[in-house]
């Protein structure tokens, strides 16, 4: 099974085994973000209000439709499940975001030995969630990116200043 790595930190983009997947919409892009960062299952009326607001619903679940299509035509079998209702990301996945979530989280104590560790999870912050990219004419997804964006600032802050103070302690 491919291997998936998403980067969310800076301009997205979607690598398998190491080669970059051209997913040439946008919206195809955002709602595969917005499906690996949440994690969860989604109805499809609330992604097709949330990428097509301005739309009738039908018209609305007819271009998620489209959109689902097109991710799955660049992914392997299996990563997303479709159901009548319902969306999830279910395949193999690395997800930078949830990766330098999992290490602070898994270190909440900054220790000497510890720092490497910290180090790695802060050098994936190469800019910030989604910088860059808007969708427009989707106010609730801006909403959302802003909020992710400021809560992951906030935990690379807090990280920064806990390697700073115990890199103080041993000088």
């Amino acid at each position: 099974m491919a291997t998936f790595k998403l980067f969310l930190f800076g301009s997205p983009y979607l690598a398998r085994d190491g080669a970059i997947v051209k997913i040439p919409q946008r919206k195809a892009l955002a709602l595969l973000a917005y499906l690996a960062a949440t994690g969860k299952i989604h109805a499809r009326d609330t992604l097709a209000t949330l990428f097509w607001p301005d739309h009738a619903q039908s018209e609305a679940r007819l271009a998620l439709s489209r959109r689902l299509y097109e991710l799955n035509k660049r992914l392997s079998s299996g990563a997303l499940v479709l159901e009548a209702e319902t969306v999830v990301w279910a395949g193999d996945l690395w997800l930078d975001v949830a990766e330098f979530a999992a290490t602070l989280a898994a270190h909440p104590t900054v220790t000497t030995s510890n720092l490497p560790v910290l180090q790695a999870a802060v050098d994936l912050y190469t800019a910030d969630f989604l910088a860059g990219f808007t969708l427009p004419d989707c106010p609730d997804f801006d909403d959302w990116q802003a909020f992710q964006t400021e809560s992951l600032r906030q935990s690379l802050r807090t990280a920064l200043e806990k390697m700073v103070w115990a890199q103080a302690a041993t000088d």
